[in-house]
């Protein structure tokens, strides 16, 4: 009986076919980093593009007056309401207290879905975790103690139309390596407190006037020295935009300014 004989693959073919398979997966996986790179940054776009229409509409609910930016550790603003003297505990109860929310309902409007928050040794470390994006300081003078404004019931904040100029910058996505970049649920504008590097060479950044969009790393620095008609020491009515912060950096002769939200003494 004549028997049939066995046909199969020779080591050389496999390791042939193993390379071939390498070589394909080597030319397509940076591929799919990129698109997954690049829907992340837009759905974080699209995320931040809703939260300036909470924000708008807040302010259209309030008289012109913005949100509080959670500047400080006591007071109530646009992300949450404090736990005693801090940021509260991630929850939903904790966003239901922040200012926005009643706008935006949807607690995952808050993360932007490039940061990795299990993987990291300063998320833990951070104060506040509700939220990737932080807001401006700017909004209220950079001042640590509110006032509020004579019949309104509400803490010192400017007025919307007042921002100068309005493509100004209110929310971006500080440097989430830092954990002193999420003390509170607002920061400066200076280089150390961001920007993030999310999405490669910059970070998603939204302005008083509604508008959303990419800010290169390079760019948002360089605007961080920039006191005069700037679009991120952008304080209403104060000389070089910073309200009672002393700009950092800044030019030797650079003054702590005032802003008319809070009175000259104490300062």
């Amino acid at each position: 009986m004549r028997q049939r004989l066995r046909h199969g693959f020779t080591l050389i073919e496999l390791l042939v076919v193993i390379a071939i398979i390498a070589i394909l997966a080597a030319m397509l996986l940076p591929a799919l980093a990129r698109a997954k790179a690049t829907a992340q940054r837009i759905k974080c776009t699209g995320q931040c593009k809703q939260l300036m229409v909470a924000f708008t509409m807040y302010a259209g609910d309030f008289k012109d007056r913005m949100t509080w930016p959670n500047w400080g550790i006591n007071n109530p603003g646009w992300l949450y309401n404090p736990a005693g003297v801090g940021p509260p505990v991630v929850s939903e109860q904790a966003y239901a207290g922040g200012q926005l929310w009643p706008y935006i309902r949807n607690s995952r409007l808050y993360r932007c879905p490039a940061e990795i928050t299990n993987a990291i040794s300063t998320f833990s470390a951070r104060k506040n975790q509700l939220s990737t994006y932080i807001m401006n300081g700017a909004s209220m003078g950079f001042k640590p103690s509110p006032q509020a404004i004579a019949g309104t019931g509400l803490l010192g904040t400017h007025k919307l139309s007042d921002v100068h100029p309005s493509t100004a910058y209110c929310i971006w996505e500080p440097d989430t390596t830092k954990s002193g970049s999420y003390n509170d649920g607002s920061s400066t504008p200076n280089s150390a407190e961001g920007p993030s590097a999310l999405h490669g060479s910059g970070c998603v950044i939204s302005a008083y006037d509604g508008h959303v969009e990419f800010y290169k790393r390079d760019r948002f620095l360089k605007e961080t020295t920039n006191f005069v008609n700037s679009l991120l020491w952008c304080d209403a009515d104060s000389a070089h935009g910073v309200g009672f912060a002393k700009p950092s950096p800044a030019p030797p002769s650079t003054p702590a300014d005032t802003c008319s939200l809070w009175p000259p003494t104490g300062l």
